[in-house]
């Protein structure tokens, strides 16, 4: 009679452990309704605890508080990739908020708190180039906010809340599954205030269009991205994953709301209530969403649920926040905003090919970045800055002549025209301008830059001389672009814009070489700096100037502003470290 019994379950069980090391948690799952001798084998620890492992900054060796890493494993499904990216931001309205998630083996529980920071002292002092430009000091301190952890999904199993099943909107809802209930946590000290957690449904590519509410936006090189906005409360399939193969592991929602127990929870009631004041407003939560779907946890009647706050939170690719020698300057940052404090962004150094086309609010500003492919000046020349450049723009002869800033931007588009320019998407591949090499044509011969903005017009004069050793550039010098965006924002400009752009940091984009005491060394190139009036009004960009002090830490000359405000890198490894 022929042995129909497996090779595999044949071999060795060391064997039988290598192979099934490379499976994924579902096969293993699969593998173990085969027979009991590889099921017994897919139990075995030193499968699942590299599993776990995998997803933690700092592994673990035991799996405590239970009693196998494979049940600790199945009691954080599908929710370990919150520990993996570690990094998440929302989009809260402005200014957004940061927060870090990572695994704690004490409890078991896996855990967000907010990304905060402290600027540290303060001091002013005059830059030695030009006495009406102030420089800020900047030491940020980045901590945790340990106290009100922003998520907290226990070991011990989730309370979980069902779909409604009476309401006649019912067949617009997800299919009720593991994957689209919502998670109650417990982490509000204050009484009254819920929290629940869910999963997030990706967004197919062919669903985002022009105009479609999505979180994150596409400047930030996020695989997969999710809609964020909606008219049911986030309860619509669309919104919410049936199956595991739909879950987002870069996005997941935070919903929260105040509920008052023992009343009944009709629409009049709530329309009635002030949604501006008391304690919702006091919670920050005067939105305009009613939590109808979740009833009160508490024993005894209903609950009077005020306004629901959902937020949508998204990480990154761990490589955003992963400095190489290539792209030394990538990775999460800490920025001084003066009066709005401290603010979180990402500095993104992207590939050539990833590089997407230059905002166009930018376009003024065209002819001031190419400027630097025309190389340095000599040692006699004044100081080739923004200001400069523009002054040379308005004492062209189409202003002399008395003619408006409008009239002299037409008569510059004409005779552009007429000389066969380029188009301005052209002018704005940096990539196919002259590379770096001496001026061969006089300024004169130049085409002058398109007229600003007004609300750029005033920058002060800078009359000093430079010297051959600061316009010279060095020969081995980093290339490509340096783009940061806001992770955190204000009412100006708000989370996931631009803050600065500096589009060439090779001998393209070169100033000087800074040779003050503050910056003595650092190479100085072209940026352009984002600003706006408050609710992201009329933003536009300025010109600005990038000092490279080093890899981990940035200073940017607001020319408009007559200020120079620092970055610094943020320490990933020791901020998810961080314990008080």
């Amino acid at each position: 009679m022929a042995d129909n019994t497996s090779s595999l379950v044949q071999l060795p069980a060391e064997l039988v452990l290598d192979i099934f090391a490379y499976l994924e948690p579902l096969d293993l799952a699969s593998v173990a309704f085969t027979c009991k001798t590889l099921s017994t084998h897919s139990y075995d620890d030193r499968i699942w605890q590299p599993l776990i492992n995998r997803n933690l900054s700092d592994p673990i060796s035991e799996p405590a508080p239970l009693k196998t890493f494979r049940e600790l494993f199945i009691a954080h499904h599908p929710y370990w990739f919150l520990a993996k990216r570690r990094l998440w931001f929302s989009d809260g309205e402005h200014q957004g908020k940061l927060v870090a998630a990572r695994y704690e083996p004490k409890t078991g529980c896996i855990a967000a708190y907010t990304v905060a920071a402290q600027r540290g002292r303060h001091t002013l002092e005059y830059w030695e180039k030009d006495r009406e430009v102030v420089i800020h000091s900047f030491n940020p301190k980045v901590m945790l906010d340990l106290g009100k952890p922003v998520l907290k999904l226990a070991v011990d199993g989730a309370k979980t809340d069902d779909q409604p099943d009476n309401e006649p909107s019912d067949r617009a809802y997800a299919l009720a599954s593991k994957y689209s209930k919502e998670i109650l946590m417990e982490t509000a000290a204050e009484a009254g205030l819920y929290s629940s957690f869910m999963l997030c449904r990706t967004l197919p590519e062919s669903g985002i269009h022009d105009g479609t509410a999505i979180w994150p936006p596409l400047r930030l090189p996020t695989p997969t991205r999710v809609r964020n906005d909606t008219s049911n409360g986030y309860q619509s399939s669309g919104h919410r994953p049936t199956r595991l193969n739909e879950v987002s592991e870069y996005h997941w929602r935070l919903r929260k709301w105040v509920e008052f127990n023992g009343r009944r929870a009709t629409p009049r009631i709530i329309e009635l209530m002030s949604l501006r004041s008391g304690l919702p407003a006091a919670l920050g939560m005067a939105g305009p969403y009613f939590a109808a779907n979740l009833r009160s946890s508490a024993a005894g009647g209903m609950g009077i649920k005020m306004p629901e706050d959902v937020t949508t939170f998204a990480s990154l690719p761990t490589e955003c926040f992963t400095p190489t020698p290539q792209k030394p300057w990538q990775g999460l940052w800490c920025g001084d905003y003066s009066g709005h404090g401290c603010e979180f962004l990402v500095i993104l150094q992207p590939d050539k090919k990833d590089e997407l086309a230059l905002p166009s609010t930018m376009h003024w500003l065209k002819q001031w970045f190419r400027a630097g492919r025309r190389g340095s000046e000599s040692s006699g020349s004044s100081y080739s800055s923004a200001q400069e450049d523009l002054s040379a723009q308005i004492a062209s002869p189409s202003n002399t002549n008395g003619s408006s800033p409008a009239s002299a931007q037409e008569e510059q588009s004409t005779s552009a025209h007429i000389a066969d320019e380029p188009a301005d998407e052209d002018l704005l591949n940096l990539s196919e301008l002259p590379p770096h090499q001496p001026p061969t044509h006089s300024p004169a011969q130049q085409t002058q830059p398109t007229e600003p903005h007004a609300v750029l017009q005033g920058f002060t004069e800078m009359p000093y001389q430079r010297t051959v050793e600061e316009v010279t550039d060095y020969d081995n010098v980093p290339t490509g672009r340096l783009e940061a965006i806001k992770l955190t924002g204000d009412p100006n400009i708000p989370r996931g814009e631009y803050t600065w752009i500096a589009p060439d940091i090779g001998h393209g984009g070169f100033l000087r070489v800074a040779d003050e005491g503050n910056f003595r060394g650092a190479r100085v190139v072209r940026s352009a700096g984002h600003i706006a009036g408050r609710g992201f009004r009329e933003d536009q960009y300025t010109p600005s100037q990038l000092i490279m002090v080093s890899h981990d830490r940035l200073a940017q000359f607001w020319e408009g502003f007559g200020h120079i405000s620092y970055y610094q890198r943020v320490d990933l490894d020791a901020l998810l470290r961080y314990t008080g």
